[in-house]
């Protein structure tokens, strides 16, 4: 459960608990007026109201800071008081919207304010100052917008498709089976980038999630066995196949074609939730995060993010979990092939960490999909 808490020099709002789901866009906007001190909070589909205490006017002549909580004046910056988030479209107008304006924007509706607003991040690389670890992107109004809960993550290497099915279970995802035509188009769009590491000879194919039915002809959910009535077949060729792929070639793009089960291809797995990956094997007073989230690539590889400070991801040679705050606190993984993934029981060479270990010395760790509920 989260709350809005709302601040203004003395002042503190908080608006009543909302259930939330991670890794989704949370449209909010807040409505102030100093006149009347009643105030509106949009968050979503939720609404809050009320009046309230508040300072007679916003002064100026200050900082604005964003992300991060200061200690002193434009400074005082700690790594735990950093915003681990995305913000996107922010804008503050120095005067109170009426509520439909408030409601375009949060229902992602193009708006067309008048006057223009004070802040926003229109030209955001000249108009302010980027400390820390910050990523820039451009994002479109549909990438904020989406309503889906789904998404795909790409994992490069070259796989069977039992090898494939396994990899998405371990992480807690499945094989994406399109079932319209603008959910093959979501895939080919993400496919796109990925081009230059999955092509070969053959061209660039992945697998999807779905098998044939020989006598029917039909084909079916890999996992649910629900039979798939969509189907974008260009021709049908190697009918004595039994799984299904997507061509992201200049010829055949976006058509599925037969395929054999053993043959090796790129890998992405479709999630239709948050995936929380638990790592077992550290000491209490670990200072590593014990729960991470699946999220994009670096290095063509997935990350894995903590709750907190940790990150593990891929670092070129091999799987490394580091301490955010003190780099010198980290983890390396000991592989034992190239395409190891750090999901399951592995050795892990740890320095720095709190736990009573000799440093540089090696542990197992289990990082797993499974939750307590699992076991019985």
């Amino acid at each position: 459960m989260q709350s809005v808490v709302v601040e203004a020099e003395k002042y503190s709002l908080t608006t009543g608990k909302g259930s939330y789901t991670l890794l989704g866009w949370w449209r909010f906007c807040y409505l102030h007026s100093f006149e009347t001190k009643q105030h509106t909070i949009y968050w979503n589909d939720k609404v809050f109201s009320g009046t309230s205490e508040g300072p007679e006017m916003v002064r100026g002549g200050g900082l604005l800071v964003i992300g991060q909580d200061q200690d002193r004046m434009g400074g005082g910056y700690t790594f735990s008081q950093s915003l681990n988030a995305v913000v996107a479209d922010l804008r503050l107008y120095n005067r109170t919207l009426t509520n439909s304006e408030a409601l375009d924007f949060v229902s992602c509706k193009e708006t067309h304010l008048d006057p223009q607003p004070l802040v926003s991040f229109s030209d955001f690389k000249n108009n302010w100052k980027i400390e820390g670890s910050v990523n820039i992107e451009d994002l479109n109004l549909a990438d904020i917008c989406q309503k889906e809960s789904s998404f795909l993550i790409m994992f490069p290497e070259a796989w069977s498709f039992s090898q494939a099915v396994a990899m998405c279970n371990n992480v807690g995802g499945s094989l994406p089976v399109p079932i319209s035509a603008r959910e093959n188009e979501q895939i080919l769009s993400f496919l796109n980038p990925y081009i230059p590491y999955c092509s070969d000879a053959h061209g660039y194919s992945i697998a999807l999630g779905m098998l044939k039915e020989y006598e029917t002809h039909s084909h079916y959910h890999y996992k649910s066995g629900e039979n798939i009535t969509y189907s974008n077949f260009l021709y049908r060729r190697d009918e004595d196949s039994n799984c299904v792929a997507i061509a992201v070639t200049e010829d055949d793009y976006g058509y599925w074609y037969y395929s054999k089960c053993d043959l090796e291809l790129c890998t992405i797995c479709n999630f239709t939730s948050v995936t929380h990956l638990k790592v077992r094997g550290l000491c209490d007073e670990s200072l590593f995060d014990t729960t991470y989230l699946v999220l994009g690539e670096s290095g063509e590889k997935p990350v894995f993010r903590g709750f907190s400070n940790s990150q593990l991801q891929w670092t070129g040679t091999t799987w490394t979990l580091t301490y955010l705050p003190e780099n010198n606190v980290k983890a390396t993984m000991t592989t034992k092939f190239e395409d190891e993934y750090p999901v399951g029981l592995r050795q892990w060479i740890t320095e720095g960490d709190r736990c009573s270990l000799q440093q540089g010395s090696s542990q197992f760790l289990v990082i797993s999909a499974c939750q307590a509920s699992s076991f019985k």
